[in-house]
């Protein structure tokens, strides 16, 4: 299946997916190939009451750092019409996983973990409440895990 619409899911979307949608957006930007197929990410999370928060100052300071502008990012809890949009759901731990598919049974098969998606093993640990050098090695992380999402997606639609 050709991956166009990717929504990235934590559970407060404040830290891991919203860092993980801009660094792959960035990506995107970046690339005219894939800029010319159309993909397009979106992240939330999946605790309740999340809406309208900003991302932490930590994971705004962390994407600075990149090059990355976090700043205007508003929280968004995980939806029907969300889960409809994507075609493809990564998630950065296990319970995301589990939330989803007691939630939203139709979206199971495309429900996965981030990193087992590209071959890598473990899962992406929240750094919320962990200091700006969690934050910091979370970005680190998410940059090799989205750097294989990206060669993946790149030998789906380019030959």
């Amino acid at each position: 299946m050709k991956y166009k619409k990717i929504l990235f899911v934590c559970s407060g979307n404040q830290c891991r997916s919203p860092m993980a949608e801009a660094i792959f957006r960035d990506m995107v930007a970046k690339d005219s190939e894939l800029r010319s197929v159309g993909i397009d990410v979106k992240s939330v999370g999946t605790l309740m009451g999340i809406d309208g928060k900003s991302a932490t100052n930590e994971a705004i300071t962390a994407m600075h750092e990149h090059g990355i502008d976090l700043s205007q990012h508003k929280a968004k809890h995980i939806n029907l019409e969300l889960v409809n949009w994507a075609d493809i759901i990564l998630v950065m731990e296990p319970k995301h996983e589990f939330y989803i598919a007691e939630l939203f049974t139709s979206a199971t098969k495309k429900v996965h973990l981030l990193t087992q998606f590209v071959g890598e093993l473990g899962y992406v640990a929240d750094p919320i409440g962990l200091g700006l050098h969690a934050y910091r090695q979370c970005a680190d992380q998410l940059l090799v895990l989205l750097t294989l999402l990206k060669k993946q997606i790149q030998q789906q639609y380019i030959p």
